[in-house]
């Protein structure tokens, strides 16, 4: 699942021709299932539902019910800004040098820059309870 489309992507990094096309669409991909796997669930990458009282309506699993328009699931815009941030990020640092790497003492599993994964850190699941 792409989270966001190829022009999404060269109007974020202000590209003008299609020469980097395939390269945009290959990563696309791949930072979206990045995003999707960091979230740790799904239904993370959307807006949820709310009820009339603003409380989150979940499911039989306690799981959020993504909210749905006429073109269907509605994207987080903060899931999707991570995307367009680690996309620019990957493509200014293409060859693997001089990226913006999270700090050591965040400690390891990272698999995104560091401002994807401030942007998410609030959309994220929980891992300690």
């Amino acid at each position: 699942m792409d989270l966001v489309t190829v022009q999404e992507a060269k109007d974020q990094i202000r590209i003008d021709s299609d020469a980097d096309d395939s390269w945009l669409a290959l990563w696309i991909t791949a930072i979206s299932a990045a995003v999707v796997s960091w979230l740790k669930d799904d239904w993370r990458v959307y807006v949820l539902s709310r009820d009339e009282h603003g409380d989150l309506i979940l499911d039989s699993n306690d799981d959020g019910i993504p909210e749905e328009d006429s073109n269907g699931l509605v994207l987080n815009p903060v899931v999707k800004a991570a995307v367009l941030v680690e996309l620019a990020q990957q493509y200014r640092f293409r060859d693997g040098s001089g990226a913006a790497a999270v700090p050591s003492h965040w400690g390891h599993g990272y698999v995104l820059g560091a401002g994807a994964t401030s942007l998410l850190s609030g959309v994220r699941k929980t891992t300690v309870r």
